[in-house]
């Protein structure tokens, strides 16, 4: 059975770009704002140094990476979705299950998702505008679809 007709079947709508990406931005805040209070102080003992600070963040991406994976992992295991996807009222599910991702494979999700979207310039999420299903590369690799949660389903 392909994608289509498991939608129709049961009643599901996509994502939308548009939800998805302000998903993102929300998460990479939230992010971005836990590295800045875990370095706050080193980042403030460098009094207005730009390049020092410069040099200071770019040893700061392993920490960002991690807590991106981590912080992805954690909350599409649990919730089907991060805070941003929650606020956005967008949820990942399984295609085989149309459950949420196992731990394990809300890991390797992450993992694909992060490490590719940093190497490759978010080039991978790009995939999403282009994939008649709005799967970005991770999503393909790991059979998922973003569903649209706030609108009512057919279940």
């Amino acid at each position: 059975m392909d994608i289509g007709e498991i939608l129709d079947r049961e009643g599901l709508h996509l994502a939308s770009n548009d939800k998805r990406i302000l998903a993102h931005i929300i998460d990479d805040f939230i992010v971005s704002f836990i590295i800045f209070i875990a370095f706050y102080e080193q980042m403030m003992s460098l009094n207005g140094d730009i390049k020092a600070l410069q040099q200071f963040v770019v040893k700061l991406v392993p920490y960002i990476i991690l807590l991106a994976i981590i912080y992805h992992t954690i909350f599409t295991a649990l919730y089907g979705g991060s805070i941003g996807k929650i606020l956005c009222k967008i949820k990942v599910v399984r295609l085989d299950t149309l459950d949420k991702p196992s731990y394990l494979q809300s890991f390797y999700r992450s993992f694909i998702r992060t490490i590719s979207a940093n190497l490759l310039l978010y080039i991978p999420l790009l995939f999403a505008f282009v994939d008649n299903f709005k799967r970005a590369f991770h999503d393909i690799v790991m059979q998922t679809i973003v569903i649209d949660i706030s609108i009512p389903q057919d279940i």
